[in-house]
C-alpha cells in the first residue's frame, strides 16, 4: 500500500497507521506468504476507492485452486474506535445470503424432502398465496429459486436492531416494513423477475420440513459443516463481537438492518467464511476429503441458467464474461455492498465485503483486475 493513500484517508487517523500496517500483514500471514500480484493491485485498489468514495472499509479474497489464496483488509470496521477491517471483520451480505439459502434448499431436495417441480404449497401449511388471475400451483421450488415464480416484492429493507422481528408468515402476509405481502404478479414460468419475496416461501417450506427456524437449520447443516464460523442468518453476540458498523452515503453510522427474511437479505459472515463458501462451489478442485453437502452434479444444475432466465440459476447469478463462466450474486442493504463472483471451470474468484452504502462503487474496478488476472493465467 502506498503511505500517500493512507495519510490522504479521511477516515484514519496517522496514529492508527501502525495497526493498520501490522493488521493487514497478520491477514496475509495468515493465508500463506503473497505473491500473487494481484494481492498488491486490490491492496492499492481497496485504499484509493475508499478513500475517492468515502467508504470506511473493504474486505477483499481471492479463491484459487481449492483453496483461499488470501484476504485483506482496508480502512476502518469502526471509524469511531479506529478498528481496522481484516479478513475476519463480519459484514452482512445482503442477497448473496440467497445463495447460501439455495444450498440449504437444495439438500432438503437431495434427501427428498423437495421436489423442484411440484407446488410450492404443497409443502407449507397455514400459509397461502392471495388469490390472483394466475394459478399458484405453478409456483414450484426451481421458480421461486431462479425468480422465475411470478411473484411480486422485489426486497426488503429491513428492520432497525433491537425491534421485534415480524415470523416468516407474518412477513409473507405483509409484515415487511413497507413493500407489502408476498402475490403473485404474472404467469409463473414465463419470465424472469426478482422476486426476494420467492425466498422467504423456501424459507417457511424449510422451516416447515426441517421443524426449526431458518437461522439454527442453516448454522448445523450448512455453515458449520463448511467451516463458515463467523457466520449467522441473524445478529447474534458472537457477530455483533465481530462485525463492522455501517455507515450510509454521508458517512453516518445506520442501524441494522435486520431481516424476518433471513434467507433473502438477513446472512452476516467474513470474507475468508464467503471465500470458503466460494470454494464448495468448485468442487473439482476441492482436495480429497472436502466436505460435500451436495452432490457435484446438483452444485452444476444451480449455476446453469434456469428456465425462462438467461442469467440466472439456482440462487446464483450465472453470466459468460469474455467466454468464461462467471457465476455468483451481488448484495445491497443500507450500510452493506457485497460481491462474490468465481469462475468454476478456472477454479477462481473474488469476493469484495465493504461497509458503506458507497461500497458498491468500489467493486467494478476490482473485479476488472481480477478478470485482467485470470486472461493472464
Amino acid at each position: 500500500m502506498t503511505h500517500s493513500a493512507l495519510n490522504n484517508l479521511p477516515f484514519l487517523s496517522k496514529l492508527a497507521l501502525p495497526l493498520m500496517l501490522t493488521g493487514l500483514g497478520s491477514v496475509a500471514q495468515a493465508t500463506q506468504e503473497v505473491e500473487d500480484e494481484l494481492y498488491f493491485e486490490c491492496e492499492q485498489l481497496g485504499w484509493d476507492l475508499a478513500e475517492l468514495h468515502k467508504v470506511p472499509g473493504v474486505a477483499i479474497a481471492r479463491v484459487q485452486g481449492g483453496k483461499l489464496l488470501w484476504s485483506l483488509g482496508c480502512g476502518f470496521a469502526n471509524v469511531a474506535t479506529e478498528e481496522p477491517v481484516t479478513g475476519k471483520t463480519v459484514f452482512n451480505i445482503g442477497s448473496i445470503s440467497k445463495s447460501i439459502a439455495a444450498w440449504g434448499i437444495m439438500r432438503l431436495v437431495e434427501q427428498g424432502k423437495f421436489d423442484l417441480d411440484k407446488p410450492a404449497e404443497g409443502y407449507i401449511e397455514g400459509w397461502r398465496l392471495p388469490k390472483s388471475e394466475f394459478d399458484s400451483n405453478e409456483v414450484t421450488l426451481r421458480r421461486l429459486l431462479s425468480h422465475t415464480a411470478g411473484l411480486s416484492l422485489h426486497g426488503y429493507p429491513g428492520f432497525d436492531l433491537g425491534v421485534k422481528l415480524p415470523t416468516t408468515r407474518e412477513s409473507l402476509e405483509g409484515a415487511t416494513n413497507g413493500p407489502g405481502r408476498v402475490e403473485l404478479a404474472h404467469k409463473p414460468g414465463t419470465e424472469w423477475k426478482y422476486s426476494g419475496g420467492g425466498f422467504t416461501i423456501a424459507q417457511l417450506m424449510t422451516e416447515q420440513a426441517t421443524e426449526k427456524d431458518f437461522a439454527t437449520y442453516m448454522r448445523e447443516e450448512v455453515l458449520m459443516p463448511l467451516g463458515m464460523t463467523s457466520a449467522d442468518y441473524g445478529w447474534t453476540e458472537k457477530v455483533k463481537a465481530l462485525q463492522a458498523m455501517p455507515y450510509d452515503r454521508a458517512g453516518k453510522l445506520v442501524s441494522g438492518p435486520c431481516f424476518s427474511a433471513l434467507a433473502a437479505a438477513g446472512l452476516q459472515l467474513s470474507v475468508e467464511d464467503l471465500a470458503r463458501f466460494a470454494l464448495a462451489n468448485m468442487p473439482k478442485f476441492q482436495p480429497k476429503g472436502s466436505v460435500a453437502l451436495i452432490s457435484p452434479e446438483t452444485v452444476s444444475e444451480m449455476h446453469k441458467p434456469a428456465p425462462a432466465s438467461e442469467k440466472y440459476g439456482l440462487g446464483f447469478m450465472v453470466e459468460r464474461v469474455n467466454g468464461v463462466l462467471e457465476v455468483g450474486h451481488g448484495g445491497a442493504n443500507e450500510g452493506w455492498m457485497a460481491d462474490m463472483v468465481f469462475a468454476p471451470e478456472l477454479g477462481d474468484g473474488i469476493i469484495i465485503l465493504t461497509n458503506s452504502t458507497n461500497g458498491l462503487r468500489m467493486h467494478a474496478p476490482i473485479k476488472d483486475a481480477w478478470r485482467k488476472a485470470l486472461a493472464k493465467n
